[in-house]
């Protein structure tokens, strides 16, 4: 059985050189061998990293509660929740929990859609989520949602980072790509002008004033997808949550190493050349990015804010003192992880776009929660 390593050193014996795009498409998506199609991605303690819903519970708790707020403002007999990159399933869970719990009436009405890219996932999702089976439904496609489209919200919760990236250098003179040839039977990295369109346009906007040798990633696929949700979302909702930054701040001369990593059994690793298909490989999300094509699509930013001053803007805060009896303190702890400054709560943040509404009808959504977290 040929490993990954030697299938993709393959493609590039007969193909010639690959763009850090395709490997890492290859690395993680692979249909038999990529980390993510496979089933080999591991998340929480006994895994390769963490995500939000691993951590706690009262994260899709407390985006229950934004949930139930954007209902109102929606019309109709169903109100509609897609996520990308569900994974096994963990937010859908915490979600639909306290929606039955807290909100009967809405949860009645919630058609709960995931798409995930891991048959494996998929059906770990399936059978964590047998309870709430009626509520459930997986696609492949936002089409097959309705031909005209949809209201409701979309979330993509560390989605982002999982797509393949471009990897951008500065030469001296101008901005090259890295692309993959081999020597002596070994990847070498190669610069090489882009081919794929949209590296110019993005390399202008972002990366003027790099020197020879600066690096950055350009995941194009994030507004393509961006752009596909919007033309499906009718009226409604997109959250994303992701680590990331402004481009400012992602493309500042301190910053210009590139942001590109991977985890391996919560290792860290500058290294995409080994275990190639066992480790996840990311980077970080161009916030700004989203907000420009958002902006072309109707997709007005609601809010731009860190991961911890969203869940406590929408209520983390009593959840957490729920905690309050000397058996929840592993919850008090877990759950302080989430939105406290030093832990998550800065180095993630959560894009909020809306579409369809007028200001009027944004006017109040989550303004009677003044408190602010000092950075």
């Amino acid at each position: 059985m040929h490993t990954l390593l030697e299938i993709i050193k393959e493609e590039i014996r007969e193909s010639g050189p690959i763009s850090f795009r395709r490997f890492v498409e290859l690395s993680l998506f692979h249909p038999e061998h990529g980390y993510y199609s496979s089933g080999k991605a591991r998340i929480g303690k006994k895994g390769d990293f963490y995500t939000a819903p691993s951590v706690h519970r009262s994260f899709g708790e407390t985006i229950s509660r934004f949930l139930a707020e954007a209902s109102l403002l929606l019309e109709g007999e169903s109100f509609t929740v897609v996520e990308f990159g569900a994974s096994g399933g963990q937010l859908a869970l915490d979600i639909l929990e306290a929606l039955s719990r807290d909100h009967p009436g809405l949860y009645s009405k919630t058609d709960y859609v995931m798409v995930e890219a891991s048959p494996a996932a998929v059906l770990a999702a399936k059978e964590g989520l047998k309870g709430h089976r009626g509520r459930v439904r997986w696609i492949d496609d936002l089409q097959e949602i309705g031909k005209g489209g949809f209201g409701g919200v979309v979330i993509a919760n560390e989605f982002l980072d999982s797509l393949p990236f471009h990897r951008l250098r500065s030469d001296g003179e101008e901005i090259r790509e890295v692309f993959l040839s081999l020597r002596n039977g070994e990847i070498e990295e190669i610069l090489r002008d882009p081919e794929a369109e949209g590296i110019y346009d993005f390399s202008k906007r972002y990366l003027e004033g790099y020197v020879q040798g600066e690096e950055a990633e350009a995941c194009l696929l994030a507004g393509k997808w961006l752009a596909e949700v919007g033309k499906a979302l009718q009226k409604g909702f997109v959250l994303c949550i992701d680590y990331g930054s402004l481009a400012p701040e992602l493309y500042s001369p301190g910053r210009r190493k590139g942001t590109f990593r991977c985890f391996y059994r919560h290792e860290l690793s500058s290294d995409p050349y080994m275990r190639v298909g066992e480790q996840d490989i990311t980077a970080d999300v161009n916030f700004s990015e989203l907000i420009r094509v958002g902006d072309t699509l109707d997709l007005s930013t609601v809010e731009y804010t860190t991961q911890g001053q969203f869940l406590v803007d929408w209520g983390i805060l009593e959840i957490f003192k729920t905690y309050d009896k000397p058996q929840n303190q592993g919850d008090r702890l877990a759950a302080k992880t989430l939105f406290m400054p030093e832990f998550m709560g800065r180095k993630f943040k959560a894009l909020l776009q809306s579409k369809g509404f007028s200001p009027e009808e944004l006017a109040g959504l989550g303004k009677d929660r003044p408190f602010r977290i000092i950075l």
